[in-house]
């Protein structure tokens, strides 16, 4: 296997905190639940793109989701990924 050379300007990518992490899922799921909330219920919104509620309510209180979730919640919402993230740094 070959060996990593250490770089000289250090590393390349800095890893999130587990901190940090759930201060940025948490404000997501805030942020997807205000857009959720502005559009429908909970319970509408979770039938019309099939996720149970209780994972919507996971995802809304800043639960881990895959990628793939997050971009079928997104495309329910009728909000681009780019819009989204826009917001989120506001």
């Amino acid at each position: 296997m070959r060996k990593l050379k250490p770089s000289a300007r250090g590393p390349i990518a800095q890893e999130l905190s587990a901190a940090e992490t759930e201060k940025l899922l948490i404000k997501i799921g805030k942020m997807l639940k205000n857009k959720r909330k502005a559009r429908t219920t909970l319970e509408s919104f979770s039938y019309e793109i099939n996720i149970s509620r209780s994972a919507m309510t996971r995802y809304e209180s800043g639960g881990d989701m895959y990628l793939s979730t997050f971009l079928k919640l997104l495309h329910g919402l009728d909000i681009k990924p780019e819009e989204f993230f826009k917001d989120l740094l506001k």
